[in-house]
């Protein structure tokens, strides 16, 4: 990155930020939205206090950036209650559950989330996760200067052009808390690329109350000190910020936070699960999903494929793409038995000593073994056979999978065809790469 390249941010921020009057739309909704909660409070006579979350109350918003309205109970209460109130004042909002059960209701281009949570005294006062909100809201306005809210905002369409934005379970990536954070440590966004690109794996920033032993990227919440703010970053995710972060240049600012998407697709021999939903909550489905692809992958691979790299999606259902290294392959499997020495030799040679129509059974090593036909040599049917034996959550409706394969790849959402490579480097890594020692 060079540092003599004078930049002139106010032009990069009006690429950033909403126009003055669709942000101004959106503010009024959001107290239109705030006016009828108000009133839906006096007159159901339910005691909480209205909350605005989330970047707009911090103002470090984006394009895209959705809004966020805290309902604060000082006691106890119930949130599936609650949900049926809401929904009956806004029979347009959706049910939703993350770590907390809400309401999102669909606005032009952005969402308006309604969530139900307890009034905490403290950050560490907490009940559920999203009680910690208001303490968060706090820290950065009392923390930030407008300019660094700008470079938040900046911050955070590299993260998003990048592919690397959202702490939602389809992403693992960062949240816009986190980037806030980095700003607070560096002060500006070139501070932390400068930073970043010399990052090691895992990068632990802060100590905290505890060692976050598993965690890729560790940054202690400065509102609670037992919480890894970043938690949620995966390997592939930190692995790719650290990158980008180290081929940024402001000459090509735009590639990093406005990319071009490229025209990409799936593998001829590729096979893709769709498994419909009865629920369609991503943050619900997305580990469920993972859980199902890694079984799957463990049963084809136990019969002999080998699966080159699998990836998940939800589109009105789940969708788990596989790609093998090849199909169909060999009619034969070495089917290897126990060491001579053990005593379970006996029962291996009195199943196969009779031998296959390939020949009798032979030493590899010290281990007895025999070449047997393999029960399958496609890996659709393979999948096919092992879907009835894997657990699926109540989420999905079992009872119509379909596995999708050869000619019919075409029928899956393009969003998926064009790119089941996930998370992937964008075209911002190609020109520079040349450049990297």
């Amino acid at each position: 990155m060079k540092n003599e390249l004078k930049i002139d941010k106010r032009k990069i921020l009006e690429s950033i930020l909403e126009k003055p009057a669709v942000r101004k739309k959106r503010l009024e909704k959001i107290a239109e939205i705030e006016n009828i909660l108000r009133g839906l409070k006096k007159r159901e006579k339910l005691n909480f206090d209205i909350f605005l979350g989330g970047s707009y109350a911090k103002g470090t918003d984006i394009k895209g950036s959705d809004a966020d309205i805290f309902l604060l109970f000082p006691e106890e209460f119930n949130a599936f209650e609650i949900l049926g109130i809401l929904r009956k004042e806004f029979p347009e909002g959706r049910e939703e559950y993350s770590d907390h059960p809400y309401i999102m209701l669909p606005q032009n281009s952005f969402s308006i989330d309604i969530v139900p949570g307890y009034k905490a005294s403290s950050g560490k006062d907490l009940k559920t996760a999203v009680d910690r909100t208001p303490f968060h809201v706090k820290f950065v306005t009392e923390n930030f200067t407008n300019e660094m809210k700008d470079e938040v905002r900046i911050l955070k369409q590299f993260l998003k052009g990048i592919q690397t934005y959202g702490a939602e379970s389809s992403v693992q990536g960062f949240s816009g808390y986190v980037a806030e954070l980095l700003i607070n440590r560096y002060k500006t966004f070139e501070n932390t690329i400068l930073e970043a690109k010399n990052w090691s794996i895992p990068c632990i920033l802060d100590k905290g109350e505890k060692v976050f032993s598993d965690a890729n990227l560790v940054i202690v919440d400065p509102v609670d000190s037992g919480r890894n703010a970043a938690a949620n970053v995966s390997l592939e995710n930190l692995a790719t910020f650290i990158l980008a972060a180290g081929l940024f240049s402001w000459e090509n600012w735009n590639d990093f936070l406005f990319p071009k998407s490229g025209e990409f697709g799936l593998p001829k021999d590729a096979v893709v699960v769709y498994i419909p939903c009865t629920k369609c909550n991503e943050e619900v489905l997305i580990p469920n999903l993972r859980r199902i692809s890694s079984v799957l992958r463990g049963e084809v691979e136990d019969k002999g494929f080998r699966v080159v790299y699998s990836s998940v999606f939800v589109e009105k259902g789940g969708y788990i793409v596989i790609v093998p290294d090849s199909t169909p392959i060999g009619e034969t499997a070495v089917h290897i038995g126990p060491p001579v020495t053990s005593p379970n030799v006996a029962d291996f040679l009195e199943k196969w000593g009779q031998g296959t129509r390939y020949g009798m059974p032979f030493m590899l090593g010290d281990r007895v073994c025999v070449l047997r036909e393999r029960e399958e040599r496609d890996i659709a049917a393979a999948i096919a056979n092992a879907i009835p034996n894997i657990k699926l959550s109540r989420d999905f409706d079992k009872n119509k999978i379909l596995v999708i394969s050869g000619k019919e790849l075409s029928s899956v959402p393009p969003r998926i065809r064009k790119g089941f490579l996930f998370p992937s480097l964008g075209k911002w890594a190609v020109p520079q790469l040349r450049n990297v020692e």
